[in-house]
């Protein structure tokens, strides 16, 4: 199963790319984060609880930078496992420099599904998945949004 799409940021690729590479950051942006249990440079694990029609209880969520080419490429894997059910996610996105800011790109692909998972229908994978993502985005810009108002107070 393949998703896409694109975001546009008013940033410098330089801005964006600490952002995406800041596992803090990305952290706190998860959607339906319970708790973070550990954080290392290029990933993170925490506890997720989603709200999923088809799945109840938490996921035990990994996220790791798997290929780095800064400041224009990432490619990141997403592993999730609960009870009776695991899924693994990768995705790859592209910066560019665009008009008065960056563009972004990206694509996502379920490489594995096991367990409970394995049986969810492709239309409401694909419905849920994109909920997660709009999500996703919209907390990463606000948490972006927010950290830049923090800065400038401060000058």
């Amino acid at each position: 199963m393949n998703f896409a799409g694109s975001e546009q940021f008013d940033c410098e690729p330089a801005e964006l790319w600490a952002c995406l590479t800041d596992m803090a950051f990305v952290s706190r942006v998860i959607p339906d984060v319970e708790r973070v249990a550990s954080l290392e440079k290029t990933g993170f694990s925490c506890r997720v609880r989603p709200r999923f029609s088809f799945l109840t209880g938490s996921l035990d969520l990994t996220f790791e930078i798997i290929e780095s080419a800064p400041p224009g490429r990432l490619k990141v894997r997403s592993r999730g496992k609960g009870i009776g059910a695991a899924v693994v996610v990768e995705a790859e996105i592209h910066l560019a420099a665009g008009g008065s800011g960056t563009a972004l790109q990206w694509t996502g692909v379920i490489v594995a599904r096991e367990g409970l998972m394995k049986p969810v229908g492709p239309g409401l994978m694909q419905g849920a998945a994109q909920r997660v993502i709009d999500s996703f985005w919209k907390k990463f810009r606000d948490a972006m949004l927010a950290d830049r108002g923090m800065r400038n107070a401060g000058d």
